[in-house]
């Protein structure tokens, strides 16, 4: 189950190129159902890396809502230097920072998750 979900949850940048992509991604999804995985759903679309003071993210955000509707998850992850900072140091965003706005993002995320996957 957990394969399922993970393969299911997809990140879209808050950025003009990630957006382009879009249209290639949902292609892509309809020939893995059309064929090999006639059983692929979407458990939604994560917007990540978002910077809450650009014009530019907010449109994208705007389209990638207009494009997936329902699928797109409420939780945003923002960009913070927090989150950038925990890779370099090798471990989890709840254990670099566990008090950072990434963290409480990325836990909104999982209780969301969890909700979605509890009511199918």
């Amino acid at each position: 189950m957990l394969e399922q979900i993970l393969a299911d949850l997809i990140p879209i940048q808050a950025s003009y190129f990630a957006l382009e992509g879009t249209d290639d991604l949902l292609e892509t999804i309809d020939k893995i159902k059309a064929r090999p995985n006639t059983e692929l759903r979407m458990l939604g679309v994560l917007i990540t890396m978002y910077d809450r003071r650009t014009i530019l993210a907010r449109q994208v955000r705007d389209e990638i809502e207009k494009v997936f509707g329902d699928h797109v998850f409420d939780t945003i992850i923002t960009k913070s230097v927090r989150l950038e900072e925990s890779p370099a140091h090798r471990s989890s965003i709840f254990e670099h920072a566990p008090a950072s706005s990434g963290a409480f993002e990325y836990y909104r995320l999982c209780e969301e998750v969890l909700q979605r996957v509890g009511s199918e």
